[in-house]
């Protein structure tokens, strides 16, 4: 006691906290020690592997594919100071999305998705939770439910038999540009289904069309720099007119979504008994007004765009190879029998025309990266350590490109490799994930697939189809370098010739 007293009163605790201090410093050293990461490219102060992603003439996906060639299936990659864990191969994409789903089943916060998801009251962007359960299951329920999928496949009949008939009026003498005439029919029609009416899409608020406005959603939610450099974001983000860009942005939304609601409560009042309540009218009698917008913004930014350059993708392949347009088209001709148009039923019985929509998503899915995921625990994958708080992002493009699943080469077109491979979409095989997979996947995928089915397939019935110059095998099949989309660098232009 006599030794003790000797010191000062805070001698004692100090020594005790800077012991313990050590304890955990040891502990921490030895822990991260003992972590193993994936491997990756080196990186660069600051920017990290950026200059690699992006500096090169070719996509970003590309780029990323390129880089899992050399460091494997499962690689590390800084975005700026932000480390993401990107997934390139079948078997790693499995463990993702099927053994580990829950554990990397929320998404990472960026201030664009919070604002522009009405703070995350939507399916898409949601933290996983019980709000995203209760909206995932308004979503499955009123839009995606068997009532809506009758009226979806009513309205898209009527809308491929208006195309038709304007196609009809001109063919054999004008170029037809199809990136135009895609966007515009899935747009009449999720209009139709989801608003209530298809003439919204003419509609402007603030200047901007909703489709205008629902492209800019898109680009915004892309990101900014305060997701890849927080500690400069205040900075980069003000300089560079982001932060007035997303003001302007949700504004709009909001605004043009705002004037469909009211447009909807105006018109309860004198709505008959025999008039059948659409998904607006759906989700007001259930939702708060930031819930039922944040689910639209979610209906019509995942279904449209996506839908419509996946047509796109599908006629350049077939166009491109002869062979398998003649084949298709045998096939479509044959189980319609002369009848007018292609309907539902003769859709079921068209084996190879699901062959060539598979095969043109996995060589073109219209996103290369599924929705970014990020871990909640622990875990491992393919012998590595991911940390809570690392964020994931799954390559559709490098995984539909994988030798070790495609064997033949993976890079041409050859719809018939399906014969031997059965690969079913939304979550039931990984060798090809356009759609995404586990809790957070796609959950409209049947209803995508059947909208390209169904066009493709009348348009194919109805018409033969050649680039201008009557080349088809020399189409250009380049990429444009943006993102998110994976689109044709040039739109797709084509002469419809009326088959007889």
């Amino acid at each position: 006691m006599e030794i003790i007293s000797f010191f000062p009163s805070w001698v004692l605790p100090a020594t005790l906290l800077l012991f313990l201090t050590s304890i955990f410093i040891y502990a921490l050293r030895w822990r991260s020690s003992s972590i193993k990461l994936p491997p990756g490219p080196p990186r660069l102060p600051v920017i990290g592997n950026l200059y690699q992603v992006f500096g090169s003439k070719d996509n970003i996906y590309q780029n990323v594919w390129n880089l899992s060639q050399t460091y494997g299936p499962i690689m590390l990659l800084h975005f700026g100071t932000q480390p993401f864990i990107v997934i390139s191969s079948t078997e790693m994409a499995t463990q993702v999305l099927k053994t580990h789903d829950q554990k990397m089943c929320t998404r990472p916060y960026s201030k664009a998705s919070k604002r522009l998801s009405f703070n995350y009251m939507d399916a898409a962007f949601a933290p996983y939770n019980d709000h995203w359960r209760d909206m995932r299951k308004i979503l499955a329920s009123e839009f995606l439910g068997a009532k809506r999928i009758r009226s979806y496949k009513n309205v898209l009949e009527h809308q491929i038999e208006c195309v038709v008939r304007s196609l009809s009026l001109n063919s054999s003498s004008t170029t037809v540009n199809l990136d135009e005439m895609f966007l515009s029919l899935v747009n009449d029609v999720v209009c139709k289904v989801a608003l209530g009416d298809h003439t919204y899409r003419e509609k402007t608020f603030n200047g901007r069309t909703l489709m205008e406005i629902v492209d800019e959603t898109s680009v915004m939610l892309q990101g900014s720099f305060s997701d890849n450099f927080p500690t400069f974001a205040w900075i980069l983000d003000g300089l560079t007119g982001w932060n007035r860009r997303l003001d302007k942005c949700f504004n709009d939304l909001d605004g043009f979504l705002q004037m469909v609601l009211d447009d909807h409560l105006d018109q309860k009042d004198t709505k008959t008994s025999d008039q059948e309540n659409d998904f607006v009218d759906e989700c007001i009698s259930r939702l708060t007004s930031d819930e039922t917008k944040a689910l639209l913004m979610n209906v019509l930014s995942g279904s449209t765009e996506t839908t419509a350059i996946t047509m796109v993708w599908v006629m350049s392949d077939i166009v491109k190879n002869p062979r398998v347009m003649q084949k298709l088209q045998n096939e479509i001709r044959s189980s319609v029998g002369g009848k007018p148009r292609v309907d539902e039923a003769d859709i079921n019985k068209m084996t190879y025309l699901k062959m060539v929509v598979k095969e043109s998503l996995r060589l073109h899915p219209p996103i290369g990266f599924l929705m970014t995921r990020e871990c909640v625990s622990h875990c491992e994958i393919g012998g590595y350590d991911v940390l809570p708080g690392m964020k994931i992002l799954v390559s559709s493009w490098g995984i539909g490109r994988d030798s070790r699943t495609w064997k033949e080469d993976p890079t041409e077109f050859l719809p018939e490799r399906f014969e031997n491979i059965q690969v079913e979409f939304g979550g039931k095989s990984f060798e090809m994930i356009p759609f995404g997979g586990g809790r957070r996947g796609c959950p409209g995928y049947n209803l995508a697939i059947s909208t390209v089915e169904f066009t493709i397939a009348n348009l194919l019935y109805l018409f033969d189809w050649e680039t201008p110059a009557g080349k088809n095998e020399d189409l250009d099949m380049k990429l444009t370098r943006e993102f998110p989309f994976i689109r044709r660098a040039t739109p797709l232009c084509l002469v419809p010739n009326k088959y007889n």
